[in-house]
């Protein structure tokens, strides 16, 4: 199961390697950026109404991502490398609204 990670967080700590917005899925790189050792590649996607920061450094994970991104899933897609220490002390699995807001949890309203 992939990361979720804090996506604020990610997006001004983490370097970004990519990024693919409407309109860029035929752009989309097949090739999964490579990631030095003791990093972790992370993609910041988002629906237009919320958005998460997942851990994609396994190929499988970058590909499912990738996919939904061109089969129009998510509306962008952003890649950042991130130290695999820090990545872990971001771990949150949470999404965010486009805001920054946190997206309430349904069970507990």
């Amino acid at each position: 199961m992939a990361r979720y990670l804090a996506v604020t967080a990610v997006q001004k700590e983490g370097q970004r390697v990519a990024r693919y917005g409407p309109g860029d899925a035929a752009n989309a790189g097949a090739e999964q950026p490579p990631v030095a050792a003791g990093q972790r590649l992370i993609a910041v996607v988002n629906n237009g109404a919320w958005q998460s920061a997942i851990d994609v450094t396994f190929p499988a994970f970058y590909e499912r991502i990738l996919r939904r991104y061109r089969d129009g899933t998510w509306h962008a897609l952003e890649l950042y490398c991130l130290d695999e220490e820090r990545a872990g002390e971001l771990e949150d699995g949470r999404r965010v609204l486009m805001n920054g807001q946190p997206v309430q949890d349904p069970g507990r309203r």
